[in-house]
């Protein structure tokens, strides 16, 4: 069995030949057809092999994009969850493809140090590791598997690596830390998954809008802040801080279902580096995405209210990720102080921080009384009109009921305090 299957056009021989070459000198087993003997069955050979293989790289080409032979083989190949294409001259890749990463080698020469050659052997060490897995089967969360092709460009404070965004693809395994640049967030890659959103009538502190609880199924692995965004992530990337002094406060009807001991006044000290910002409007941290997205070329969102609850609950079904009673030695709750540094608790089940109080998070979702018009696929509830976004998560000045996994929040989308951050997602691939 190959780790590679090289599909490519017969008039792309000589560039077939070199990358075949390279992915060799890095200590890989690959196959492509000029192995072949005239006395082979040539169609049943190559369906073993590509069957066989572990990942199927297709080389796009003006001539292999006509090639019915490597449409073929590449549609094979994404059916089945191991198709990495290359493009290595300028074409237009046919439509079906569009919408899949692709790796750009377009002149390479062989240079083993190339980033997009080091992006190319970081993808099939992943599928390598699925494979071995168990292929077609859905990722189980857990600690990541090492990849000897993805380097590590820092270090969380538990030791594990944080490894370069751009190394990062649809198969890289659940639980893999990583960053797009310098001073942008950390994120942590999670499973596809199924969960139940809501709260069930046993808690005792369940609310009506925490209902009915849904099933819900998202269909992709997608990375999530391993933190809510920092004060000092923030400066360094809008080039500046929100201004406490004139931000515009939530009106208390807004919040009358359910309770929170926030002092009224401003802090003194609205910012601490280490801790998350506050201060901050869903519109803000809009922009912030926004920009995010536009420095990395990733695509980067608001999460979803069902795909916070999915990263909160992290495989739990109790009243909090970590059982259905919290303290605090758990979270930051029931205080007047203002938010601590970020991952000053213990994270949950998928190794995300502060997902339990510190500070409330913006999601994508309008605010509606019940999950009635939530969509099944984890997207955000968006259909209708109004000016309130759901929060999530509780905050340093509420009490413990407020933190649970399934408790629901609203605020207007313009407005700011001193209790609300947010945190970003990602899409893979």
């Amino acid at each position: 069995m190959a780790d590679v299957f090289v599909s490519y056009k017969k008039e792309d021989f000589g560039t077939a030949e070199r990358l075949a070459a390279g992915l060799r000198n890095e200590g890989l087993s690959v196959w492509w057809d000029e192995r072949l003997t005239p006395k082979e069955s040539w169609d049943a050979t190559i369906e073993r092999e590509i069957a066989d293989a572990a990942t199927v790289v297709v080389l796009w080409t003006p001539r292999s994009v006509g090639s019915e032979w490597v449409r073929t083989e590449a549609h094979y190949a994404q059916a089945r969850n191991k198709l990495v294409p290359v493009l290595v001259e300028d074409c237009t890749i046919p439509i079906a493809f569009l919408l899949r990463q692709t790796i750009r080698l377009i002149g390479w020469n062989g240079d083993a140090t190339q980033r997009e050659w080091r992006k190319l052997l970081t993808w099939i060490g992943d599928l390598k590791a699925t494979k071995t897995d168990g292929a077609g089967q859905p990722q189980v969360f857990g600690i990541a598997q090492h990849n000897p092709f993805r380097e590590a460009v820092g270090h969380l404070s538990s030791g594990e690596p944080i490894v370069d965004g751009a190394f990062v693809n649809a198969v890289t395994p659940a639980g893999t830390a990583f960053r797009d640049g310098d001073n942008l967030p950390v994120l942590r890659v999670l499973p596809k998954g199924a969960f139940l959103l809501g709260s069930p009538t046993s808690d005792p502190d369940h609310a009506p809008v925490e209902r009915p609880q849904r099933r819900m199924e998202l269909p992709a692995p997608f990375a999530i802040g391993a933190y809510p965004v920092l004060v000092t992530e923030y400066s360094k990337l809008m080039g500046k801080l929100p201004s406490p002094s004139t931000a515009p406060a939530e009106p208390a009807s807004r919040w009358s279902f359910f309770k929170s001991r926030a002092p009224k006044e401003t802090l003194a000290s609205a910012f601490v580096d280490a801790a998350p910002i506050t201060w901050i409007s869903f519109d803000d941290a809009q922009g912030f995405v926004e920009k995010l997205a536009s420095v990395t070329g990733e695509r980067y969102r608001i999460p979803s209210e069902s795909e916070w609850e999915y990263a909160c609950r992290a495989g739990s079904q109790t009243r909090y990720s970590f059982g259905d009673q919290l303290d605090a030695t758990m979270a930051l709750f029931g205080a007047v102080a203002g938010p601590s540094a970020a991952g000053a608790y213990r994270p949950n089940a998928f190794g995300l921080y502060d997902m339990h109080g510190n500070v409330r998070e913006w999601t994508a979702d309008l605010w509606h009384e019940s999950y009635d018009s939530t969509p099944p696929d984890g997207s955000p509830a968006i259909d209708g009109h109004g000016s309130m976004r759901v929060v999530r998560g509780g905050a340093w000045c509420d009490e413990a009921s407020l933190l649970r996994s399934a408790a629901r929040m609203r605020a207007t989308q313009s407005s700011r305090s001193h209790y609300i951050g947010f945190r970003v997602a990602r899409a893979l691939g």
